[in-house]
């Protein structure tokens, strides 16, 4: 084996390849080194979801000619003079890799102009060459052009998803970004059509409403934290105004939208746990300004992780003062200690000291013993189909306000009624549609909801499919869509915000689908958020909904697959309390 060294031009694309993996990546970096340049107004202009073009324009500081061709170079930062300085790092790009690597898989044009110069210079690179280099009688700022990107490296290409996806990708990674530097102006243009405008907003909560909406903005509440090394500015939802999914969970680490680590998130869920019902999740902006020395952004050439030097105390500061937050809300300031306190301690002086159960203790004697029994039971039950004579079956009574018992003939069934509920409405909606006769519903008031524009594009690209499911929904101005009918079998009091927002989770996890595949997740999803919780059964009623659900096609789990009822035969019962 003969070892070679790597071109330029191959190191190049490699790098590429691990900061630029989307078009998203690219607008990103660009919109970054515009913030980094002080630009107080940012546009943004994208053609064919960013594969065609990025257009990204800013009235910041501009380059000279010389400082223009050097960032194109690789490793070549105004932001960097020795590893030190990684420890007091204070702007966004810095790695020096962003322009190098989206030039070597594009064809690249950059405008500049400083603001104290009559003119600014042009270049222009194809896969990583200087093309051309010359005078540029422009306004002072920055324009950089991508076009054709990935249009080298055709392997890179395959690996994108649909253009709405991309575009997606795209609008999300800005409504980030926009959160965080509501002091700029920024301005999306995709196809000549205006998807995102944010103007200069004083404070944070203003530019909330801009982005993600009216509705959800104002459910939110202030929870500020103070200290020498670390500020925290979180905005988070009431337990109350939880939510079906994760989806207005955000992240910022000294104004960089980061991932959410397993000890942060844990942290929230932790403060929440003893009000937040199952299977719903807070809302959360979470805004941490630590001291750069304290954590590392180099993790990864994108960015997006972080790494603290001192996790178990931030999980601490954050556990407590959301959940005092959420008693009353306040702004607080705690003394930590600068000596590292190890996750066991931090366990004996707060979650003791506050009465606080530990995991292991997580729920309460009786949900323990529920969850307990129903372990038992499962591993007890059959969970494989069996005949069942349904006119053999009553209904004994009903637990928690969720479980059946009934009994057939000599066995006794557990029956969860939200499950079964699920998989009688899935089944009759799936078949309504198949035979394209949904019955429909208009509504008396129309419903409207504001969604941040990602939402909004994933809503208008799939108008055609909502209707064929018996939605009729409209785009009602910016960041607004309105509801005029659903269907019929979802309900009359059914809670159409967190149907929307189940669907919406559903089309951006499966939006590659083809259309029949995505038009039974929205009826899976629809049905999914429709089913009421605790709800009080008369005998009548529970026999309804076995019977029914027993003359479904899959009666034996719900359309995710948890099962609806399990067994205990008499025998079984006879020998836990050895009768046998």
């Amino acid at each position: 084996m003969t070892i070679k060294i790597l071109s330029e031009e191959t190191i190049n694309k490699i790098a590429a390849g691990e900061v630029i993996e989307r078009p998203a990546n690219a607008v990103k970096e660009l919109v970054e080194n515009s913030i980094d340049a002080k630009a107080r107004n940012i546009e943004i202009e994208i053609k064919a979801s960013g594969k065609e073009l990025i257009r990204v324009t800013d009235d910041g500081a501009g380059m000279s000619r010389e400082d223009l061709t050097l960032s194109v170079t690789r490793h070549a930062t105004s932001k960097l003079s020795n590893f030190v300085d990684l420890d007091r790092l204070a702007t966004l790009g810095f790695r020096g890799e962003a322009l190098p690597s989206i030039a070597s898989v594009s064809h690249l044009l950059i405008q500049s102009q400083e603001k104290s110069k009559m003119s600014g210079w042009e270049e222009k690179y194809a896969g990583g060459k200087l093309i051309q280099s010359r005078a540029w009688a422009g306004k002072p700022g920055t324009t950089v052009e991508v076009a054709g990107l990935f249009f080298n490296t055709p392997a890179r290409n395959k690996f994108l998803k649909s253009p709405v996806t991309e575009r997606h990708h795209i609008v999300k990674i800005l409504e980030e970004i926009a959160l965080i530097w509501n002091t700029i102006s920024f301005k999306l243009v995709c196809d000549g059509k205006t998807i995102l405008t944010a103007p200069v907003a004083n404070t944070k909560t203003e530019r909330f409403f801009d982005i993600l909406g009216m509705d959800f903005s104002k459910k939110l509440m202030p929870v500020k934290v103070s200290h020498a090394k670390v500020t925290i500015e979180a905005y988070i939802t009431k337990t109350q105004d939880s939510l079906p999914n994760r989806n207005m969970q955000f992240l910022f680490v000294n104004n960089r939208p980061v991932s959410f680590t397993r000890a942060i998130t844990h942290s929230i869920y932790d403060a929440y746990r003893e009000n937040l019902p199952a299977g719903r999740h807070p809302g959360i902006l979470l805004y941490i300004d630590i001291e750069p020395s304290e954590i590392d952004v180099n993790i990864h050439p994108t960015k997006r992780e972080v790494k603290f030097s001192n996790e178990s105390q931030l999980h601490d500061v954050l556990y407590r003062s959301i959940k005092q937050a959420l008693i009353q809300p306040v702004s607080i300031s705690f003394d930590i200690p600068d000596k590292p306190i190890s996750v066991e301690t931090a366990k004996k002086e707060y979650f003791i000291k506050e009465n606080y159960p530990a995991k292991e203790t997580r729920y309460s004697t009786e949900r323990s013993s529920i969850r307990d029994m129903e372990e038992i039971l499962k591993e007890q039950a059959a969970i494989d189909p069996v005949f069942i004579d349904e006119t053999s079956i009553r209904a004994l009574g009903q637990v928690f306000n969720l479980f059946i018992i009934a009994q057939d003939k000599d066995e006794i069934l557990i029956v969860d009624q939200h499950a079964a509920a699920e998989r009688i409405r899935y089944e009759q909606y799936k078949n309504e549609w198949e035979n394209k006769k949904i019955p429909v519903q208009p509504l008396l008031i129309p419903f409207t909801m504001e969604l941040p524009r990602s939402k909004m594009e994933l809503i208008r690209h799939n108008i055609q499919l909502l209707s064929e499911a018996g939605w009729n929904m409209e785009e009602f101005g910016k960041n607004t869509v309105r509801i005029t009918q659903q269907p019929n079998v979802l309900g009359t009091d059914t809670k159409i915000q967190e149907i929307v927002s189940e669907i919406i989770t559903a089309l951006e996890l499966e939006n590659k689908l083809p259309a029949p595949e995505k038009i039974e997740k929205i009826i899976r999803a629809a049905c999914r958020a429709s089913i009421k919780a605790n709800e009080t059964l008369s005998n009548t009623e529970m026999n309804e909904l076995i019977n029914k659900l027993l003359n479904c096609k899959a009666p034996y789990t719900c359309p995710h697959g948890r099962p609806t009822m399990i067994k205990l035969s008499r025998n079984e019962l006879s020998k836990k309390f050895r009768r046998t």
